[in-house]
Parts: C-alpha cells; structure tokens; sequence
C-alpha cells in the first residue's frame, strides 16, 4: 500500500545523495588546485562501476531483497563520505582517488537497485518517468543548498553528502519489500559471472544502443565534469546555474511517458542524441561572445530536460523492457556498467587528456577560445551517435504505443 508515495520518496532521496557529492566535485578540485585530477577521479569511478552494479545485481537477484541492499551500501559510504575532506584539504590525490573508488563502488548499485525496486512495483513506461522525476527534483534541491551555502567549491559537500546517506540509508529499510526473484534456482558460474544479463548482447538492437550510450558518454562526462569548471570560468556560479538544467529535466520527465507512446524508443533516443550535438556547439559559442555568453550557457542548460531525460531514461526504460523478470536487477547493472563503469573510465580518459591537452589557460580572454575548441569534441561525438543510431536501430519489438500507456 502507498507503494508509489515511499517510491517517490526514494528516489528524491538517491539524487539527493548523489547531486551532493558528484554534481560540484569538479568545482571543488579545482578550488583546492587539484583541476588536474578532475579527469583521473571520473576514471577511477568508472572503473569502479565496472566492479560493483552488476554483481550487486545478481545478489539482489538471488540472495538479498534490493532495498536491504540499498540500505547497507548507503549507510556504509556515508562512512567513506566524511573521510574524503581530509585528503582533499591535504592534496594527498593518492588518497583522495583511493577514497572516491570506494564512494564508486558502494553508490552507482544503488542507482541500478533503485530503478529496478521502481521497476518491480509499477508499470514502467507509465510510472518510471514520474517516479524519476522526483530524482531529478532532489538533484534539484541539493543543487540550491549547495549554491546558497557557498558549498559548490567547499568540501563541505562531501559532509552534505555524508549525513544524506545516512538517512536515506535508513530509509531504504522502509521501502516496499523486493525480495530475490531468483532465490531458489541453483547457484552456478554462469550466475556468478551474470551471463544471463550477458546474453542480451545476442540482440543486435540491444548491442547497438549499449554501443550508442557507451560513446556518447563522451560528451556526457564532458558536460557533467567539465561544465563546473567551466562556468567559474565565465563568472558564473556553477551550482545555482546547473539548477536551469535540472528544472527543464522535471518537465521534460512528465513529458516522456507520452512522447514515448506516440513517437517510439528510436525517435526519442535520437533526438536527445541531437540535443547533446546542439548543447555542446552552444558550450563552445558561450566561450568567445561576450554579449551573447549568458544566451548560449542558459540555451545550453535548458537542453537538458531532451538531452537527459530522451536519452537516458528512456534508455533505463528500454533496457527494462529488453530483460526477463529473472534478470531485472541484472540487465541495470549491466547498463549502469556500460554507462557509468566502462563509459565512463572511457570517457573521462579521454576528455581529461583533451581538456589538460587544450585548456591551459586559467581566465578569460586566453581561456575563452581553448574552451571554445574543447566543446567542439564532444559534440562531434554526439554527432557521430545521432547519424549512427539512425541508421542502424530498428528494433520494432517493443516500441510503445499511446494504449500501453494510457
């Protein structure tokens, strides 16, 4: 009973977390002159990502109910959380890198074991786009404490962050029960080794929209790790204008279970692919205009609601669709790792040597076009995504229509 209620509040609570340790980490390394590692950090949580969601899947899927999971993972991290300000402070980088892979290993499954809880107990084109709005609303909230605390480039968001995890950890313990669904079939290597979520590559559909998300993490962790050190930059203060962003998501996220029904999984996905192409070129333009700055970064900034919600969560929904009800929690993690674990460590190699290659200036004007010529990568990657997918994905099998949804 009131299981979309405590579902909500689970959700708002997860981005909380998140949005308070992850949004300002950028800005925060920066602040302490640690820029030079911002690229390494986003690697090393990749590589995290890769260990931990889809192993964690297959436990919830066999051994533990996922909301249990959840509660022990965030209350343990929050133990992670309140040590990090101590090698920031001291720019032990070692420490610090060693500190965020734990934060790494112990957050991203939850991400994957809240939407799958989601998924268990609602219907998923219907409810999830509704259900994921309230994360983007705590995102949203986190992100104005954090401005209106002067914390965006403070390690007191990693302390924020800390005591977040703790409530919500306990929480966790309250949310409707989703107990193993594969509890009594026999353990075997094939589950140790998660081949059953493996095998929905034998989808060539499948394998090609892993494969779109997999390199448009490029301009993602561009977007995600590079744009609080690049607002400073412009004088503008990063968390408060990422708050744009965020707004535009929670309309955009009403909008999807509709837009989903009418227009299909490849319409949708490919144009929040073209969004980031728009998004990227309106970075790189906001760099040299003086007089048209604040256009070009709030244009930016509002493309988020198309650029996240069509494309990744409308990913999460197509990737529900694509698992058996065996394997749910599995296929997540499985996405989370392509996403957020190889992806990611991909994608952060990548912009980190091109922003440390290109970026050497600290301020306007010499900072203005190097900016200017970093933004242009990754909205070529996008670009190279958006063409692809059009041409390749024809995955007709479950594409929605208005009377699933209505």
């Amino acid at each position: 009973m009131f299981k979309i209620p405590r579902l909500l509040i689970m959700m708002f609570l997860q981005y909380f977390v998140q949005g308070a340790w992850n949004m300002v980490i950028g800005a925060v390394l920066a602040a302490y002159e640690l820029k030079e590692i911002v690229g390494s950090t986003y690697s090393v949580l990749g590589i995290a990502t890769i260990i931990s969601p889809l192993f964690i899947g297959m436990i919830a899927d066999r051994f533990i109910a996922s909301q249990k999971m959840m509660g022990i993972l965030h209350i343990i991290n929050a133990g992670v959380l309140f040590l990090i300000p101590t090698f920031v402070e001291s720019s032990n980088t070692v420490g610090f890198l060693i500190m965020i892979f734990i934060v790494g290993l112990l957050f991203y499954p939850t991400t994957a074991l809240a939407n799958s809880v989601s998924f268990r107990h609602i219907d998923g084109v219907r409810w999830f786009p509704i259900i994921r709005v309230f994360g983007t609303i705590g995102f949203m909230v986190v992100g104005f404490i954090l401005g209106y605390t002067g914390f965006s480039k403070s390690i007191n968001s990693f302390l924020l962050a800390a005591v977040a995890s703790i409530v919500y950890g306990v929480y966790c313990f309250t949310l409707p029960n989703t107990p193993p669904t594969s509890k009594n079939k026999k353990f075997s290597i094939r589950d140790a080794l998660c081949l059953d979520a493996l095998s929905l590559f034998k989808d060539k559909y499948f394998t090609i929209f892993m494969l779109s998300t997999f390199i448009l993490m490029i301009t993602k962790t561009a977007y995600s790790a590079y744009l609080p050190v690049y607002l400073p930059v412009l004088g503008l203060e990063p968390a408060s204008m990422m708050q744009i962003a965020i707004a535009t998501e929670v309309l955009f996220m009403f909008l999807l279970s509709f837009l989903l029904g009418h227009f299909g999984f490849k319409k949708i996905i490919l144009f929040g692919a073209i969004c980031w192409v728009i998004r990227s070129l309106m970075l790189s333009l906001a760099a040299t205009t003086d007089s048209s700055t604040l256009f070009y970064v709030i244009g930016a900034l509002l493309l988020q609601g198309a650029c996240w919600d069509f494309f990744f969560t409308a990913g999460d929904i197509y990737v529900d669709k694509k698992a058996g009800p065996e394997i749910k929690a599995q296929a997540q993690g499985l996405r989370l790792i392509i996403s957020n674990g190889f992806g990611l460590f991909m994608a952060a190699s990548v912009c980190g040597f091109i922003n440390n290659r290109v970026v050497t200036a600290k301020t306007l004007p010499n900072a203005g076009p190097q900016w200017q010529e970093f933004w242009i990568y990754p909205a070529a990657v996008a670009a190279v995504v958006a063409v692809g997918f059009w041409f390749f994905f024809r995955d007709k099998d479950i594409i929605t229509t208005s009377k699933t949804i209505s």
